[in-house]
């Protein structure tokens, strides 16, 4: 799976697992992106096809398990001298076996408003991908944790 965000600022990819709805765990970083992580080890590259719209500082590549829903919060906060502000967009999807996808985490300067989205990327003959959109996807509210347990509901 391909991630990227649309910000230079620090974006964290969570995975949350409602198991334990509803006092979920505690998010499992999936990865990090912006200025100040640079120093979280060198990056995996899974040869995933064609190219990300943005440059690498906000582009990560993760193996993830298949055959259930998974539960992604994508968060960012706006960088100094603007007001301190996060913005949190939340989506899950049923990752199927050798399926290969991008989660595209959009957000406005400010922080104030954001988006996440599935793309499932199909190789294509002459090299590239075609991405549609993930049919399994659904959004959720996820500035806190426990908001993973209203999505069930």
């Amino acid at each position: 799976m391909r991630l990227l965000t649309s910000t230079d600022d620090n974006t964290s990819f969570t995975v949350v697992d409602p198991a334990k709805c509803p006092v979920p765990a505690r998010p499992l970083v999936l990865a990090g992106m912006g200025k100040q992580l640079s120093a979280m080890g060198r990056e995996r590259d899974l040869d995933l096809p064609g190219r990300s719209p943005e440059p690498p500082a906000r582009t990560r590549e993760r193996l993830v398990e298949a055959g259930r829903r998974i539960y992604v919060a994508a968060t960012s906060a706006a960088a100094p001298p603007l007001p301190e502000m996060r913005c949190a967009a939340g989506v899950s999807f049923v990752p199927e076996a050798g399926g290969l996808y991008e989660i595209r985490y959009q957000r406005d300067e400010t922080a104030s408003q954001c988006s996440a989205q599935v793309l499932r990327m199909q190789p294509l003959a002459g090299g590239g991908a075609r991405l549609t959109a993930e049919p399994t996807q659904q959004g959720f509210r996820a500035l806190r944790k426990d908001y993973v347990c209203q999505a069930l509901k």
